[in-house]
């Protein structure tokens, strides 16, 4: 699967997220990993593992989509915010680079 429409700043959370995955939950696909609206969504397909498997799983991704809300979708800082905007978190630096462009 592509990740054509995740910020470039999120490539180490990403990465992250894949090797969690594929260390932790083998036999998991991943079947949609997109952003929208300033925030990591990930769709994966549960059918081959247990319920208390499947529920450790949720926890586990969760912990991935929270670190999205403070990361710059442009650098990967971890000190980004959402500008109202609903489009990608940035943090300042990034912010006030895009206002002077």
């Amino acid at each position: 699967m592509s990740d054509d429409h995740i910020p470039s700043g999120w490539s180490a959370l990403v990465a992250d997220l894949r090797s969690t995955l594929r260390r932790d939950y083998p036999d998991v696909r991943v079947n949609a990993l997109t952003a929208d609206r300033g925030w990591l969504h990930v769709d994966v397909d549960q059918t081959s593992i247990d319920p208390g498997t499947a529920y450790q799983l949720g926890r586990r991704i969760q912990g991935f989509v929270t670190q999205s809300l403070s990361t710059c979708g442009c650098c990967g800082s971890a000190h980004a915010r959402d500008r109202g905007n609903g489009r990608i978190v940035t943090c300042d630096e990034c912010e006030e680079a895009s206002y002077d462009a």
